[in-house]
């Protein structure tokens, strides 16, 4: 499954206080993240991607994504096995004229298909513990 969520941000949007969204998720694996700057927003548009109080991309608490026409792309293994399955988008906008819509997407797949082999293993375990071996 994918997740497509549109971020618009201000122009003259400071950092603090927070200017957030929330992106509702399903439970499973985040395997893939995308975010998309358009062309426009010369590194002035900032975002931080967190699950609570801890920030998940980038991973540094002092990073954040920023770029001007261009797709930052990557593959990920992130678990999202608790309720609620939300993450937290920070943006701000350092453009004193125009606002910037950024897009972020989220893959999600279950355990099951990105971890087959320990699917197996667990029924496995249960097949030996019911034959009592």
């Amino acid at each position: 499954m994918f997740y497509d969520f549109s971020f618009t941000i201000p122009a003259n949007t400071p950092k603090y206080p927070l200017y957030t969204i929330e992106a509702k998720l399903s439970h499973g694996i985040i395997h893939r993240v995308e975010v998309t700057f358009p062309r426009g927003c010369a590194g002035l548009a900032h975002l931080r991607i967190k699950r609570g109080l801890f920030q998940v991309w980038p991973l540094n608490p002092t990073g954040d994504f920023s770029a001007n026409r261009y797709t930052i792309a990557f593959n990920d293994f992130y678990k999202l096995y608790s309720a609620p399955y939300l993450l937290t988008l920070h943006g701000w906008n350092l453009d004193d004229t125009f606002q910037h819509e950024l897009q972020i997407r989220f893959g999600v797949l279950p355990a099951e298909v990105l971890l087959p082999e320990e699917t197996f293993t667990a029924a496995f375990k249960k097949l030996l513990a019911r034959l009592r071996l």
